[in-house]
Parts: structure tokens; sequence; C-alpha cells
């Protein structure tokens, strides 16, 4: 059997901030080396595809995105 490595999917970091979920996936897109897919408990995935240029920068992007969509919701 082939060896993973180099394989995409071991580039999937998975966290969770503020009761959404974040899944960060290693794959680039223009200038961009990472895409994520933010789930809020709700579970409607929104995905971005140019997520940033490295992960620290996705995750962040992310987060920035859950304290906006937080802020939308108490607005309405």
């Amino acid at each position: 059997m082939p060896s993973s490595e180099g394989c995409i999917m071991k580039n999937i970091r998975t966290d969770s901030y503020r009761g959404w979920d974040i899944r960060i996936k290693g794959e680039q897109n223009m200038c961009s080396n990472f895409s994520f897919d933010i789930t809020p408990p709700s579970g409607k995935t929104q995905h971005v595809g140019m997520g940033g240029d490295n992960e620290a920068r996705a995750l962040a992007r992310a987060r920035e995105m859950i304290e906006m969509e937080l802020a939308f919701a108490e607005e309405n």
C-alpha cells in the first residue's frame, strides 16, 4: 500500500472557536496556500477558498470571520 506522505489529507487541521468548528486544509488556490471551512452549531458550513498563505493566518482569518458572523447575529 502506498504511503500517505505528502497527501493533502495530511494537511488538515481542526479547531473550535466560540462554539464553531474550524477545518483548515492545505491547498493552493491562486496566491493562497490554505482554505478553511467554518461551521456554526446550526450546522451550515461556509467555505473560504483563499484562507491565507500559512496555517496560522488561515486560522486567524477563520476566527475573524466567526467574530463578524456573531456580531451580525447580535445586530439582527
